[in-house]
């Protein structure tokens, strides 16, 4: 648990005492809450939910036992308690342990004592909780799962698993990922009472990037039925994809899978417990992957059907100046036929990666943006994205370069810029020149993706020069919270300025990262704020923001790889 989220309740009738410990966690960076009775600690631990209690044994009225009693019902079970005692004999130290106390220190104590206490008492809740989602983790659910296993013969189990988190993570960042485990393990909670039954326990696996669901078999059948069984997967299933859809942005649920798994698990006077338990999680995982592989067939075979019939087409994202929300041009993007599974380019280059077939896809992005161009007025800019790795260090890279040179009508190359977006680190930055240099030569102008994230680094911006450097929405989000952001945003802004660059911000969704953008002296920018990716009609000179960006296009923001 990260100290500054924790909150830390003292219930201690000495007022002076509760004070002195209260300063001293307060240095520590704690949240501390006090109270100088029993009944008005329980009262603050209902309501405040605290992750520790420190709770003296000796007051009057309610008493530390039986507070800590009380505390063992409900929501309050889980919050840890160490005992503040002057008592120190073996028999109070058994009867705090009956209580549900996790420690004690014995007054007088030493500040120090009592805050590595707290600081290993925290250490062990950890454990047990996981601190994104507050759910228990699977060295918890044991203790729970065998519990249940012995008022049953058989339970269900149901295996959650998210694909593709690593991959979002390194794109996007943890606090992204800790935000989508957030979200399932909310819709798992809420999913307690109504799809599943009240008395079905829900924990997060420490098994990698899941989440574990066990089933109590209904009150008249002793064991869980497969067909029961499978029924309550596929509803889970659906279910989650459809409050996910609801609540994440588009480009993060594209970038996920849920996969739910199913299995039964029996007792057996011959199979230790945990063996049983990690058996029947081995065989959710293994229902898991078969459905995997199902998926997997399926989109290959879309994916050839899309490049075979150049199945690509374009939405369009206008790109405005802050100061008037004059429209200065459109960025390009790819998407996938409507219907289809791979309709978000997201997924349609993850099947491309798998499948070692980026270039082939990245070079039919290019060829139908630089169609979808020509529909727009002479006047506005076309920003068209690709990786360098496809377009300048390819085998037919020359090719690539020389077809998309022809394909673009001579009038709009100078309005027409490449957008270089960095995936994988630029090792020959001689050769990225020398492609740079002929899309000059041709007419276009360039632009850096992405900067502040990845690989496009302050080399990438020296060594090519570019004519425009666009902001990472990893740094708009949050922007105007965060002050190491904006200072960066600041020294970007002054080496464009003395370059000659021109800086355009990502993914303004908000009049606040708006408002900080302006005071910045960004000078132009693009996001929902404005418009989702869509039709460019009707054409218009002026986007103001909007808090509703356009229903007509769904599809989030995705670069043209």
């Amino acid at each position: 648990m990260p100290e500054s989220q924790i909150r830390i309740l003292v219930v201690d009738d000495h007022v002076d005492l509760t004070t002195m410990v209260k300063d001293a966690l307060e240095t520590q960076g704690y949240e501390v809450l006090t109270a100088n009775s029993g009944e008005r600690g329980l009262e603050l631990a209902y309501t405040e939910h605290p992750h520790l209690v420190l709770l003296d044994v000796m007051m009057p009225g309610m008493d530390g036992y039986q507070v800590c009693r009380e505390l063992q019902f409900g929501y309050t079970k889980d919050i840890p308690v160490i005992f503040l005692t002057a008592k120190s004999q073996l028999a109070h130290m058994i009867e705090a342990n009956r209580s549900g106390a996790s420690a004690f220190v014995t007054k007088p104590f030493r500040i120090e004592h009592l805050l590595q206490t707290v600081r290993d008492v925290l250490r062990d809740a950890s454990v047990y909780y996981d601190d994104i989602t507050a759910l228990p983790t699977l060295a918890h659910v044991q203790v729970e799962v065998q519990r249940m296993l012995f008022n049953h013969t058989q339970l269900g189990l149901l295996y959650v698993s998210l694909d593709g988190i690593y991959q979002l993570e390194m794109q996007k960042g943890f606090e992204v990922v800790d935000d989508v485990f957030r979200a399932v393990g909310s819709r798992l909670s809420d999913a307690k009472g109504q799809l599943l039954r009240g008395d079905d326990f829900i924990s997060v696996s420490s098994l990698g990037n899941a989440f574990l669901v066990v089933l109590s078999p209904a009150r008249e059948h002793a064991g869980v039925a497969e067909s029961d069984l499978l029924v309550i997967k596929e509803r889970l299933e659906q279910n989650l994809l459809e409050q996910l859809e609801g609540e994440l942005e588009e480009q993060l649920l594209a970038k996920i899978k849920v996969y739910v798994g199913c299995a039964r698990l029996t007792r057996s006077p011959k199979v230790r417990f945990r063996r049983a338990l990690l058996q029947a999680i081995d065989e959710a995982m293994a229902g898991i992957q078969i459905e995997r592989s199902e998926t997997q067939a399926r989109l290959i075979d879309e994916f050839d059907r899309i490049i075979a019939e150049e199945q690509i087409t374009c939405v369009y994202q206008p790109i405005v100046k802050l100061a008037d929300f004059s429209v200065l041009g459109y960025e390009m993007l790819a998407r996938g036929p409507m219907q289809s599974e791979l309709h978000h380019p997201e997924l349609l280059f993850e099947i491309a990666r798998e499948q070692g077939r980026v270039p082939e896809l990245d070079r039919l992005c290019r060829l139908m943006a630089t169609r979808g161009s020509a529909t727009l007025p002479e006047s506005l800019l076309r920003f068209i994205n690709t990786e360098p790795i496809n377009l300048f260090f390819h085998s037919h890279s020359d090719m690539f370069i020389q077809e998309f040179v022809s394909g673009t009508p001579e009038p709009l190359r100078a309005k027409t810029i490449m957008e270089i977006t960095e995936r994988n680190v630029i090792n020959d930055f001689d050769r990225a020149r020398e492609v740079v240099a002929k899309l000059r030569h041709a007419g276009f102008r360039i632009a850096i993706d992405d900067a502040g994230a990845g690989y496009s680094g302050l080399q990438t911006m020296v060594e090519l020069e570019p004519d425009f450097i666009k902001l990472d929405m990893s740094l708009t989000r949050h922007l105007e919270e965060a002050l190491v952001k904006q200072k960066l945003v600041k020294t970007l802004r002054d080496f464009c300025a003395a370059a000659g660059i021109t800086l355009i911000a990502e993914g303004i969704e908000t009049e606040a990262q708006l408002k900080i953008l302006i005071e910045l002296g960004v000078t132009y920018g693009q996001g929902f704020l404005f418009a989702h990716p869509g039709s460019p009609y009707p054409i218009k000179e002026i986007i103001e923001p909007s808090a509703e960006a356009p229903e007509d296009s769904a599809a989030a923001a995705a670069a043209v790889e």
